[in-house]
């Protein structure tokens, strides 16, 4: 089984990269409408649902092969905070740090620096969209949505996980049904993306029969057809096809797969500085053009630094956290991540 995991990196990569490319050209009267580039690059936004499949896939996937049950809940959440929060909140605070640096510049035009305390509080609970308050960084909104998924998923892999059919195909229609009633600021609302990962999970672990894949496939088919756009099934179907390949790992794939988290947190606050500065002082197209891959570019190098400095260390200390004392090892295109 480890052979197909591997895909997992180059999903990763090609998520992160998708999304800082999308913001670098999608960033208001930078690039001219119809410009080569902004053109290509404007699906990068779906790198988002990539990396809510590959959650919904690694997560209850590595619950399995630690042998979960609720009785270590408290395991599985110290395990995610351990391996999430440090980096994202190291993020918040340069996020801020970055704020106020940007007030001293010179040539700054905007509001004075101010800390709003109520907003800076939010994001520790990943609060900010549902009490009305925007995130120091924009990106953070999906990780409000990946942490409801933690939560929930620790309640519920149980559910998710049963050997009985009835159980947790009821539990997957509730799961996808409730989306009808929450907002975007919720994990519902995005509950097929996140279905799709655990259905992958469920084959891969043998507790899917021929049958239900298919009926499966299908089932998920006809709801982003009738919900969402071919769009969002293309990715999709896509992205289930890729996890399930045979890919052996790569120098590139695995060093954009192992940055992905931290390229993702930093490219909002290092790399659009790049582009915000680039179309202050420049109006020349190419020059903009060829700073979509300097942003880029820069954020990796910084995105490099961060991982082996902050998020790296932290990683380490998350796989040192078993839910029990001899449970079956993670391949190692999965051990110990995020969904990055």
């Amino acid at each position: 089984m480890n052979k197909h995991l591997y895909s997992l990196d180059y999903l990763r990569g090609f998520a992160a990269v998708s999304v800082c490319l999308f913001h670098f050209s999608d960033k208001l009267d930078y690039l001219p409408v119809g410009d080569i580039f902004k053109t290509i690059f404007s699906p990068g936004h779906f790198g988002v649902e990539i990396f809510f499949i590959i959650s919904g896939f690694v997560i209850p996937y590595s619950m399995d092969k630690g042998h979960y049950d609720l009785s270590k809940i408290f395991v599985f959440l110290k395990k995610r905070f351990i391996r999430i929060e440090p980096p994202y909140l190291l993020c918040v605070l340069l996020a801020m740090f970055l704020n106020y640096a940007t007030t001293l510049s010179p040539v700054y035009v905007g509001k004075p620096f101010n800390v709003d305390y109520e907003q800076l509080f939010y994001h520790i609970g990943y609060l900010n969209a549902i009490n009305g308050k925007d995130w120091l960084n924009p990106v953070f909104w999906t990780l409000a949505i990946e942490f409801q998924y933690y939560l929930l998923i620790a309640l519920f892999f149980p559910l998710i996980s049963h050997k009985n059919r009835l159980v947790w195909i009821i539990s997957l229609i509730a799961f996808n049904a409730l989306a009808t009633i929450f907002d975007r600021n919720y994990v519902f609302n995005f509950s097929i993306f996140f279905t799709t990962g655990i259905l992958l999970y469920r084959y891969l672990v043998g507790k899917l029969n021929g049958a239900e894949t298919i009926i499966s496939a299908v089932v998920v088919v006809c709801f982003l057809i009738y919900f969402y756009s071919y769009k969002e099934l293309i990715v999709t179907v896509l992205t289930a096809i890729v996890v399930l390949l045979p890919l052996r790992p790569t120098t590139i794939a695995t060093f954009l797969g192992n940055i992905s988290y931290s390229l993702y947190l930093l490219h909002f606050p290092i790399g659009l500085r790049v582009i915000n500065l680039t179309q202050r002082f420049s109006d020349n197209v190419s020059i903009r053009q060829m700073m979509v891959f300097g942003a880029l570019l820069i954020s990796i190098f910084c995105a490099y630094y961060y991982y082996k400095l902050i998020e790296k260390p932290f990683k380490i200390k998350s796989q040192r956290v078993r839910y029990e004392a001899k449970e079956t090892p993670e391949p190692e295109s999965v051990k110990g991540k995020s969904p990055w």
